[in-house]
């Protein structure tokens, strides 16, 4: 089974509207993904912006799609690469993730290690059920 899983980084404003550090952080953590056993790492696409509305370029350069083949195993591992990324990030504080798979969501941010912790367990024990529901067979 093939799984999608998404990382959405926010808190790069230090970065203004000068895209390129921000690129070079976001391939940074994609390198360190593809060490992973990840079948794919990739900036999602999008079509132009609707009139009037931001450009999708910015938002584009801070997500990054990882295609996974084992979820269980792989999940944890990406997981642990993004939160050691988090912590080496340069410019400011380290920025908030969101990471997605199906339905679920883990929000990493600053605070307490402990509750961080936990959410970070909730959001596996989900997965993993939504998985062993078939919630995203393909």
């Amino acid at each position: 089974m093939i799984d999608q899983l998404r990382i959405e980084i926010q808190g790069f404003e230090q970065f203004g509207q000068d895209i390129e550090p921000l690129l070079w952080e976001v391939d940074g953590l994609r390198q360190d993904l593809l060490q992973l056993d990840v079948e794919d790492v990739r900036r999602p696409t999008a079509g132009p912006s609707p009139p009037g509305a931001r450009s999708s370029a910015l938002e584009q350069v801070n997500a990054l799609l990882v295609t996974l083949t084992a979820v269980p195993a792989l999940l944890h591992q990406v997981v642990a690469v993004v939160e050691k990324w988090r912590g080496r990030t340069s410019g400011g504080p380290p920025p908030d993730i969101i990471v997605k798979l199906g339905d679920q969501t883990l929000e990493i941010r600053g605070g307490d290690p402990e509750q961080q912790r936990l959410l970070t367990t909730e959001f596996f024990a989900a997965c993993a059920a939504a998985q062993q529901r078939g919630a995203w067979d393909g």
